[in-house]
């Protein structure tokens, strides 16, 4: 799947559509979830994606899915936003030029989508 970011807003709801079908295949797995999400830089979250998560799914991964679904109708945080455009001028060299960066890892690892757990 291509993973746009800051693309205008038809292909950001073809993304979401998209989004909410990969939800359905990979509800399972909150990493890559958060991955996928995080590779958008303006995909909003849907309340009807809630319907594909199965309840075991969403009880055994509940913190996941709580923030994943309060950020529905509400902008992603700066922070993201830098990393997005951070990633699209990198472009396809970033994960090689990210760790060569004067970065501590934590933050070096946030611009390369390690999973966190969470979603801000």
């Amino acid at each position: 799947m291509h993973l746009p970011t800051g693309e205008p807003a038809h292909h950001r709801e073809l993304g979401e559509c998209k989004a909410g079908k990969v939800l359905r295949t990979c509800a399972q797995v909150p990493a890559v979830v958060e991955v996928l999400f995080n590779s958008y830089a303006q995909l909003r979250v849907s309340e009807s994606w809630l319907e594909v998560v199965p309840e075991e799914v969403f009880q055994k991964h509940e913190p996941f899915y709580r923030s994943f679904f309060a950020l529905a109708h509400t902008p992603r945080c700066l922070q993201h936003l830098c990393r997005s455009t951070i990633r699209k001028l990198f472009g396809k060299k970033c994960f090689y030029l990210v760790p060569h960066l004067p970065l501590p890892e934590t933050l070096q690892k946030y611009l390369l989508l390690e999973p966190e757990g969470f979603l801000r």
